[in-house]
């Protein structure tokens, strides 16, 4: 559970550091291993760790390409990183660390943010920040797991993994009474708000693109809703529901710490 931040602007200022140094204290419960802050000229990234994969130093966040133009911070699990990182290392891709979140920053490089996306399984959100495009990627995975935050003020980003730490940098307004009363009546809110005005949930399985300080927000995929194949049998729909159960276990058993499963 890694802690992510961050301030996306025409122009950096001072200030936009500080709000972001700000808006990771915030975030210190979700990351007791480590904590950053880089900057870009028109980005500010900032992490909380948990350390999971590679507790080395070279699994920090930020964690930025080799050149520096490229940079991230990643919150979740990557659970085939492992497979998707051999492929890279086919392509010619070099490795500095055994961690889930390089295997992301080579593979944006290498098939780019939508391609790149549709190859993950796994629970995630991340940040990812390009300085040659001037181009930021917010990601979050399928079904939504990862919690992530944004506002936008003036062509300024700002994202984070809770509505609490965009309040730290300044950027969460008064209450939105109708989301209060929904998530009163119904148990949640009916769409990508949250309880504070100007504070949207990145929606499950989708990409914002921020550009010279405009958003779009594309899907990048939708559960089937009609099976393609000829039905199985009893027999073969249980040894498919076997091998598929114990396909996920293993992929989410995988760290360099102790892990432990509940059934």
């Amino acid at each position: 559970m890694c802690g992510i931040a961050g301030l996306i602007s025409l122009n950096n200022s001072p200030e936009t550091t500080a709000a972001v140094e700000r808006m990771v204290c915030a975030l210190a419960r979700r990351g007791p291993n480590g904590s950053g802050v880089d900057v870009w000229s028109q980005a500010v990234l900032g992490h909380r760790r948990l350390a999971i994969f590679d507790l080395s130093d070279a699994g920090r966040q930020p964690m930025q390409s080799a050149d520096g133009a490229v940079g991230i911070v990643f919150n979740g699990a990557i659970y085939n990183f492992r497979e998707l990182r051999a492929d890279l290392e086919t392509r010619g891709c070099t490795f500095k660390s055994n961690t889930d979140t390089e295997v992301l920053i080579h593979g944006y490089r290498e098939w780019g943010i939508d391609n790149l996306v549709t190859k993950l399984r796994g629970m995630f959100a991340f940040g990812l920040w390009d300085d040659r495009l001037r181009k930021f990627f917010l990601v979050r995975d399928r079904l939504g797991v990862k919690p992530l935050v944004y506002a936008m003020r003036n062509g300024q980003l700002a994202f984070a993994s809770t509505a609490r730490a965009l309040r730290s940098g300044g950027f969460s307004g008064e209450l939105d009474e109708q989301a209060v009363a929904e998530y009163l009546e119904f148990g949640f809110i009916t769409d990508d708000r949250s309880i504070y005005e100007g504070v949207r949930k990145v929606p499950a399985a989708s990409i914002i693109e921020w550009t010279n300080g405009a958003l779009q927000t594309r899907e990048y995929w939708t559960p089937p809703m009609v099976v393609e194949s000829a039905a199985p049998s009893f027999n073969e729909a249980i040894e498919e529901t076997e091998r598929l159960f114990l396909r996920a276990v293993e992929m989410r058993l995988y760290a360099d710490v102790p892990v432990g499963a509940l059934l």
